[in-house]
């Protein structure tokens, strides 16, 4: 195993181990008290945009994910182009703008849309600022750190042997 290969290996093996802490659920805090999904994983968009690359002797291993920082690192987030940030509450809520909607108004912080057979629907909470909390999910641990000084150690014995 060439240098360049041993660090695809390490690489692939890390990333691949990220990605299975995120859909193993052991990311903390946990988002999904009420339903067994993984916190982290909606969409799956963040799990499938970790990658790594190789470029001399160093190993990158990230995402470009637009929120995967606020997700990893934590902090405020706060509208920018309006003065609430709309915060779905149905399915149909977060595929759909709050101005997309017919036949809605806002009470008490929520906009509600009025369906066809009269029943109100509340769509989206209005909120000034969320906070989410750090989830850590892009780390090496100590097994990690384990494997690979294993893998090293195996490239460097077969290095020794040639």
């Amino acid at each position: 195993m060439e240098n360049r290969a041993m660090l695809m290996a390490i690489g692939a093996t890390i990333s691949s181990k990220i990605k299975k802490r995120i859909r193993e659920n052991k990311i903390k805090p946990s988002a999904n008290k009420q339903n067994n999904k993984a916190t982290l994983v909606e969409t799956g968009n963040l799990l499938r945009s970790i990658t790594y690359t190789v470029r001399g002797d160093t190993i990158y291993i990230g995402t470009n994910v637009k929120y995967a920082r606020i997700h990893h690192e934590g902090g405020t987030i706060r509208p920018q182009r309006a003065k609430f940030l709309a915060i779905p509450l149905t399915p149909a809520a977060k595929v759909k703008r709050p101005l997309e909607w017919e036949n809605t108004f806002i009470q008490k912080g929520i906009i509600f849309h009025t369906l066809k057979n009269g029943k109100l629907e509340a769509l989206y909470k209005l909120k000034k600022s969320v906070e989410i909390p750090a989830r850590p999910y892009m780390f090496v641990d100590k097994q990690d750190i384990a494997q690979i000084e294993e893998m090293v150690r195996k490239y460097v014995k077969n290095m020794r042997s040639k």
